[in-house]
């Protein structure tokens, strides 16, 4: 007699459009084989897992991610490892861009079956408060202000996500019109960077905020993480980019007017920023301190 299989879907309701409704999402899963517990992120005690679950499924967008991601990071050493499948439902959905996840319920179904794992990266963060780790990227600059500014936009009147999206590279234009650099100084594999930086991002997956794809080649899975640096000298060339990003008329062969490093092994970092994101999350830090980055391989099992 086959074992049950065990999948716990952990939904963000709010994510998106919303056009993934719970009974929907509930019987593709169990149409793969599985028996399928619900619960909204949304609820108290969402994160208590079952100790028979085998898969986990996350429909919502990279906030959901990486607050079930949290969760499960805090699992113990001996603690089952578990199998996590996405939904992208959320605004800009980086993560899942990167590992090119469908956002219909016939892509999640094909996933299922097919079962084929990644491994995915994350970066161990120390000496910061209220951040362990990051799963898409962390950095000072232009990035955190638009996070910070676009918590404060009325979006009551967008309809869409692409209006959304819209949006959001209206206002990173307006910030990067206006932003002083700061200057920063890292330490990447042993090499020293210095300088005056209007935005320093390190990146284990290729586009960021609205979807601005600062590290095009970036794999969460190869055990390297990529660190675009945006200088002074490169502020209209970075406003140009944006708007043609803006009205989608990206060339294939523009080059990127920032510079791209690739970090093996590990980095650190100080800046005179006060203000920095890990992943969506912003911290507020009381005064400038060295940060130090190093890749965790194959911490994360998803399957795409």
């Amino acid at each position: 007699m086959q074992a049950t299989k065990y999948a716990q879907l952990l939904h963000n309701p709010k994510a998106g459009d919303g056009d993934h409704m719970r009974e929907d999402l509930i019987q593709t899963i169990t149409s793969c084989g599985f028996t399928c517990r619900y619960v909204s992120t949304k609820e108290k005690g969402w994160d208590r897992l079952k100790n028979k679950t085998l898969l986990v499924v996350i429909a919502g967008g990279d906030g959901t991610v990486r607050q079930v991601l949290k969760r499960l990071l805090r699992r113990r050493v001996l603690d089952k490892r578990l199998v996590i499948a996405l939904l992208p439902a959320g605004t800009a959905n980086n993560f899942a861009k990167t590992l090119r996840i469908s956002t219909s319920l016939s892509g999640l179904k094909r996933a299922i079956r097919g079962w084929q794992v990644k491994k995915i990266d994350i970066g161990a963060i120390g000496n910061l408060p209220g951040a362990k780790f990051f799963l898409e990227g962390m950095g000072y600059g232009l990035l955190p202000r638009l996070i910070k500014e676009m918590k404060a936009v009325d979006l009551s009147g967008v309809e869409t996500v692409d209006e959304e999206l819209a949006l959001a590279l209206d206002k990173l234009i307006e910030i990067t019109q206006q932003y002083k650099p700061k200057r920063g100084i890292l330490v990447i594999d042993g090499i020293t960077y210095e300088g005056s930086y209007l935005s320093v991002e390190v990146l284990n997956i290729q586009s960021v905020g609205p979807n601005v794809a600062l590290a095009p080649q970036a794999d969460p899975t190869d055990g390297k993480f990529q660190v675009a640096l945006l200088k002074e000298a490169d502020r209209d060339a970075f406003i140009n980019y944006l708007w043609l990003l803006r009205h989608r008329r990206l060339g294939k062969h523009l080059k990127a007017p920032w510079q791209l490093i690739e970090v093996c092994h590990s980095l650190t970092l100080r800046c005179e920023n006060r203000l920095l994101h890990v992943d969506d999350e912003l911290i507020s830090l009381k005064k400038s301190q060295l940060v130090k980055v190093e890749i965790r391989q194959g911490i994360v099992d998803v399957i795409v």
